[in-house]
């Protein structure tokens, strides 16, 4: 499905695809409703402006916020529903309670580029970007995900252009989520204030992502693609990088190991590597064995190669289910904020670099 918007023909259907199992939930669409308000849009509970994007993503249904239909005075100010009253139209509401900003910084969040023109705007709509109404043009498109998923969704336009995406932290949430998007035609990367977070019930592990409509096609290409990790990491290391050292070193060991069970000495985890296509220098536990041989082929080696790193600079003399978990904690792909509980995935690296391409 396609769906022409802000100029630009969206791949609804391949973005979804490519987001699944990498976001929490499902992508959102943004509406800014400049001269009505979409008839879908209209049967709305009052929120604050920035809950709009949790309803939409958690309930499966499109939504809005207006100047009748709101329940935060200062989200209503930022996106020019009104004037706002003294506190905050004069930036004071920050300072006031938050003391560590001065008026003036207080009065600069809450104008310029941080605001929309009041009156600009009859609404602002967010539906399930698979399910947006007919009629109803897509500005830009918001996820929550944890940063190593964060990371690359924010590339949406560098991968273009080589512009990287603006950071936000510090400031409302409404201002990252529908007034800076409305200014600049650029991803977003931000954590959401105190209110934002809560209002979307974020973990503490994720984060949010605006994609403009400019550049959210790019993400099929970003997600779906096949990387060349091992090659990309080689090309970087330096000649004198004990990295040579060590993979000559596991090499010798594996062909060696290869040997022997060729000869019939063989232990279960040798097996299990041998039936799953895996080259390993020292001793797996079947399961741990399991876990790498989920992920895509592309990224299988070099899996093993930092699991053995990893074990071989630990101190452990046999890689285990729970030390692959370990080594993936640390290397921040323990959880992808993927549909699987609370924070985790029980495949992380297929959610890393799962693709559509069979193996």
């Amino acid at each position: 499905m396609t769906q022409t918007t802000s100029s630009t023909q969206l791949d609804i259907a391949g973005i979804a695809a490519a987001l699944k199992g990498k976001i929490r939930g499902q992508a959102v669409a943004v509406t800014l409703f400049r001269d009505e308000i979409h008839p879908a849009y209209t049967s709305s509970e009052r929120v604050d402006a920035c809950a709009i994007l949790r309803i939409a993503r958690d309930e499966d249904r499109p939504v809005h916020m207006n100047s009748e239909n709101h329940d935060c005075s200062h989200g209503s100010f930022l996106t020019g529903f009104d004037d706002g009253n003294e506190l905050i139209a004069s930036g004071r509401l920050l300072p006031v309670f938050i003391p560590a900003y001065t008026d003036h910084a207080g009065l600069a969040v809450n104008s310029g580029k941080f605001r929309l023109p009041t009156g600009s705007m009859k609404g602002l709509g967010a539906a399930p970007l698979e399910k947006v109404p007919a009629g109803a043009e897509i500005e830009w498109i918001v996820v929550v995900c944890e940063p190593v998923m964060a990371g690359q969704i924010a590339a949406a336009r560098a991968v273009e252009d080589g512009v990287q995406p603006s950071a936000a932290a510090g400031s409302s949430f409404c201002s990252d989520a529908f007034v800076t998007p409305f200014f600049e035609e650029n991803v977003i990367l931000t954590t959401g204030d105190f209110g934002g977070r809560m209002n979307n019930k974020l973990k503490p592990t994720e984060m949010f992502v605006i994609v403009p409509t400019r550049w959210a096609n790019n993400l099929i290409s970003i997600l779906g693609a096949t990387p060349d990790v091992k090659g990309l990491y080689e090309a970087t290391r330096t000649e004198e990088s004990n990295y040579w050292d060590r993979k000559k070193e596991r090499e010798a060991k594996a062909d060696a190991r290869e040997a022997a069970y060729a000869a019939g000495q063989t232990s279960r985890g040798d097996d299990a590597a041998a039936k799953a296509g895996l080259k390993v220098s020292m001793d797996w536990d079947e399961d741990a064995v399991a876990m790498i041989a989920k992920a895509p082929k592309f990224v299988r080696k070099f899996a093993v190669g930092n699991m053995e790193d990893f074990a071989a600079q630990n101190g452990y003399d046999r890689i285990t289910g729970e030390v692959v978990k370990e080594q993936m904690a640390q290397a921040g792909v323990s959880g992808m904020g993927g549909p699987d509980g609370e924070g985790g995935s029980k495949n992380p690296l297929k959610k890393l670099f799962g693709r559509k391409k069979k193996d």
